[in-house]
């Protein structure tokens, strides 16, 4: 009976657990898949329910990232597990994330922390007012 009633505990777990991590896949995407998601594209960067910035996904890892302090020129690459993003207004001091594809989006851990609070970037609904940066 013991047997009997762990193996219905495990296969409870097992039908609760994917539900509990949501829709995020276990792996963070790789360089590959995230270029793939995002290349040419606007997305909307969302955190704690408002959007905070808006960025365009250039070829060749370039992007322009906008938010309140305006707008600027930066180059993402894989390392390790995290897609490290330099902007032009810190070189010095890459901003990395792990990123999951979430169905409608993606969400991302800053320094790939799973206990951070995540942000969520979603096909853009912002305009960008960086015109003269939007022809690179």
């Amino acid at each position: 009976m013991a047997g009997l009633r762990l193996s219905g505990l495990g296969l409870l777990a097992a039908l609760l657990l994917p539900a509990l991590a949501g829709a995020e896949d276990a792996r963070p995407l790789t360089a590959e898949e995230f270029d793939a998601l995002t290349r040419g594209t606007v997305m909307d960067t969302w955190s704690g329910g408002s959007v905070y910035g808006v960025e365009k996904f250039l070829p060749g890892g370039r992007s322009i990232w906008e938010d309140s302090r305006g707008c600027m020129f930066g180059t993402w690459k894989q390392v390790g597990e995290m897609i490290c993003f330099t902007y032009e207004d810190d070189p010095v001091n890459p901003d990395c994330w792990t990123y999951f594809d979430i169905g409608n989006g993606l969400s991302a851990y800053l320094g790939g922390d799973p206990e951070a609070e995540p942000i969520y970037l979603h096909p853009g609904t912002t305009a960008m007012s960086c015109n003269e940066w939007l022809g690179a």
